[in-house]
């Protein structure tokens, strides 16, 4: 069964959450926490915390060492999760729609009179959870490029933000590479946009499969992109971007259409704030489009902007 799909889906309060509550299956303590998670649930509209929520509900019933929920949107552990010798899984179903999978792991085996009361709880997540679940999702969607799935400008400006603060905090290298394809206005004057379509997720794919999976991708708008990554030096950090102009100068697509890119990097400075970085690397990249195209340029430390390029 497939996890959740988001295309006809809509937020909605559920006035049924009375019935449910007002008459759990099973009684004593267990019930009156059961009777308070719906409202509980309702409170926000963030995984996270519903999960942690949750995991306070499942407590009274099994000593569990990890709850995780798997969603098309994320895997969510539970804080305070370890790896326990015993796993239960249960699907998530509304309206024969799989929401996500929950994932208990406990020192003893799951007994049946818990999986029943498990089930109980679980029932009393489904709305709020897909309610949650359709917000995240339109959250994410909003920090990404329709096209190519590549973060977005919005995701970039927060992305970059952050970036500097674990690196002043952490003192970890942080490295801006700035990309812009060449030749890539002839490909939608002559071929139509299609083609240029085509082109731009012959870039992600050739960018992505170069990349590691903790480097961050972002596409602008146009043939524009960023990558936000870690480098120990200078020398790595330019290899890094010569493998991503080799990339996409070599991918096929690209080699049909003759569309390469340039690439400016810049290596943060002490204490150099997220605008001063991105004008030092778009400063790397005007020299590097001026002087070649597909080709590679670092930013000066003394080369702030464009204009310093110009009349330099």
């Amino acid at each position: 069964m497939e996890l959740f799909s988001f295309s006809d889906m809509s937020l909605q309060h559920v006035p049924s959450y009375a019935g449910i509550t007002s008459s759990p299956i099973w009684s004593g303590a267990t019930s009156k926490l059961g009777a308070a998670l719906p409202e509980q649930l309702q409170t926000t509209l963030e995984l996270a915390q519903q999960l942690q929520m949750f995991s306070m509900a499942v407590g009274k019933i099994l000593p569990v060492t990890a709850l995780t929920l798997l969603t098309a949107v994320g895997e969510y552990k539970a804080a305070g999760s370890y790896t326990g010798p015993h796993e239960y899984r249960s699907m998530l179903v509304l309206n024969e729609q799989c929401l996500a999978e929950l994932v208990y792991q406990s020192e003893n085996p799951v007994t049946p009179m818990q999986q029943r009361k498990l089930l109980e709880l679980e029932q009393q997540w489904l709305f709020p959870l897909r309610n949650a679940l359709i917000v995240t999702r339109l959250q994410q969607l909003a920090l990404r490029d329709t096209l190519t799935g590549l973060g977005n400008r919005r995701f970039f400006d927060d992305a970059i933000h952050k970036a500097l603060q674990l690196t002043e905090r952490k003192q970890q290298p942080l490295v801006l590479i700035l990309l812009d394809l060449d030749n890539f206005k002839q490909v939608n004057d002559n071929f139509g946009h299609h083609a240029g379509d085509d082109v731009l997720l012959a870039v992600a794919d050739a960018m992505r499969s170069t990349l590691r999976a903790s480097d961050n991708l972002f596409r602008f708008g146009g043939d524009e992109f960023a990558v936000l990554l870690t480098a120990e030096d200078a020398q790595s950090a330019e290899l890094v971007a010569h493998r991503l102009v080799k990339a996409i100068s070599q991918h096929h697509i690209c080699v049909k259409f003759g569309v390469s890119a340039s690439a400016g990097l810049a290596s943060h400075l002490t204490d150099e704030s997220a605008k001063a970085i991105f004008n030092r690397a778009d400063a790397a990249l005007y020299d590097a489009k001026q002087n070649g195209k597909n080709v590679v340029r670092t930013a000066s430390q003394q080369i702030t902007t464009v204009a310093d390029v110009m009349n330099g």
